[in-house]
């Protein structure tokens, strides 16, 4: 059966990726850009019909302060008008920019009627306030120059003030200014609906493309989704399902199933080699690894083949050198059987405060050493806390053992600037702290 390599998958699919993205990026680009254009036109006739309002509003906004004017007689209603028609402007700046986004098209005729009205409109309105001024505000140098800008006719300009008032009440409420006011409410009203025909028509056309563009668009991101479930059905097959095979074997403490790709298999075979030459060296320690009788730790020779074994390996370790402080002394002053006593001691403590995979090791009188598996220079801190609560025990006896403390140099198998070997560069840390005091933990530096 040929075997079929992750690397000639991985390419069949990385082309097939780059195609179909390729073609959704198109689509995707396209597809934003008539949903932008459907957005434009949306926004555009909110747009529109804001500034519709506009011209309605101020519109309104003028007559009112006309009738508000003629009825009061107040002069702030003639100068809100005027403020309006100068400062604010919102039926010039509305009708500018209706004429700015639809001059040319139908829209513009009735926009232009309605323009017509309202400037007649305005005509009458500065007449009605021509009367009313000088109704209200005898002092002609006060009025604004467009009021008194406006000629009277003979018949108005010789009435009396009361019937000023009447003759500008007269014209406000005529006939022929309801009907200018009607006209243009009528043309602003089919401007509106023009607009909303034009622009509706014009979402329409966008809606269309996009629905066309989007359903491209989903043919793409199906075809994307069926890809993702080969890749998935292939990685599951090829990779996956092996490895939870090869998790199995270890659990089990197998050799692997030589399945899956052509990668793995070749794995498979590397490790099977690896395992059965590793079962070898871990029969080796198991059957040759003598305790120290003493301590039950491990002696040593034992020690010095496991250390051989993991400075061949690729395993990251600590190795840590332990001596008994002023152990002679102790002897001397107590006796060889409390030495003893100590030197058990310290051996249980290390080994209650080390893990059991790691290995406790007494290869001289008062020498202990440690090798720390999977461990790295970034555990610095762990090691130096488990020494210090041994310290902490030791130096503090509830017993009647006498006090004594340790003194640890340390090693890490991933150490920069490493020596000649981990064992004397752990050694070379354990001398510098036996020379500066003691009972206390350092780390070889380079």
């Amino acid at each position: 059966m040929k075997k079929i390599s992750i690397r000639t998958v991985s390419i069949a699919i990385i082309v097939v990726t780059v195609v179909i993205g390729a073609w959704l990026g198109f689509i995707s680009t396209v597809c934003a850009r008539q949903f932008q254009n459907l957005q434009d036109e949306t926004e555009r006739f909110i747009q529109c019909e804001s500034a519709v309002q506009q011209m309605q509003a101020g519109s309104d906004y003028l007559e009112k302060q006309v009738r508000q004017y003629v009825q009061s007689g107040q002069y702030i209603h003639m100068d809100f008008y005027l403020r309006e028609i100068q400062q604010t402007q919102r039926y010039e700046n509305a009708c500018s920019y209706l004429k700015t986004e639809f001059g040319g098209t139908t829209t513009i005729s009735p926009l232009e009627a309605a323009i017509d009205y309202e400037t007649r409109l305005r005509e009458q309105d500065y007449y009605i306030m021509r009367l009313m001024v000088e109704v209200s505000f005898a002092n002609e140098t006060l009025w604004p120059d467009e009021i008194r800008d406006i000629e009277l006719t003979p018949e108005d300009a010789a009435l009396d003030l009361d019937d000023k008032w009447e003759r500008a009440q007269e014209i406000l409420d005529s006939h022929e200014y309801k009907i200018l006011r009607t006209n243009e409410d009528n043309y602003i009203s089919s401007t509106t609906q023009l607009l909303g025909q034009q622009t509706r028509n014009n979402q329409n056309h966008a809606q269309a493309v996009f629905r066309d563009v989007y359903a491209k668009f989903e043919m793409a991101v199906a075809l994307l989704i069926l890809l993702v479930l080969l890749i998935c059905m292939a990685i599951w097959n090829l990779v996956v399902a092996p490895l939870k095979m090869y998790s199995r074997s270890i659990v089990r403490g197998e050799i692997f199933p030589v399945v899956g790709a052509k990668e793995l298999q070749e794995l498979a075979n590397t490790y099977n080699k690896v395992y059965q030459e590793n079962q070898e060296a871990q029969k080796l320690i198991r059957h040759e690894a003598e305790h120290d009788a003493l301590t039950d730790a491990l002696n040593r020779g034992a020690f010095e083949k496991i250390l051989d074994i993991y400075e061949k390996g690729g395993s990251d370790f600590a190795m840590i050198m332990v001596d008994v402080d002023t152990f002679k002394q102790i002897n001397d002053h107590h006796g060889h059987s409390i030495g003893d006593r100590i030197l058990i001691k310290v051996a249980n403590n290390l080994t209650r405060e080390f893990r059991s995979v790691d290995y406790i090791c007494r290869i001289g009188g008062d020498e202990f050493a440690i090798i720390m598996v999977d461990v790295g220079s970034e555990h610095t801190e762990i090691v130096r806390e488990k020494i210090t609560r041994v310290n902490e025990i030791l130096f503090n006896p509830t017993d009647g053992l006498p006090p004594v403390s340790l003194s640890v140099g340390v090693a890490f198998s991933d150490r920069e600037n490493p020596g000649k070997s981990i064992y004397k560069d752990a050694d070379k840390a354990l001398y510098k702290i036996k020379n500066s005091g003691r009972h206390n933990c350092g780390f070889y530096e380079g």
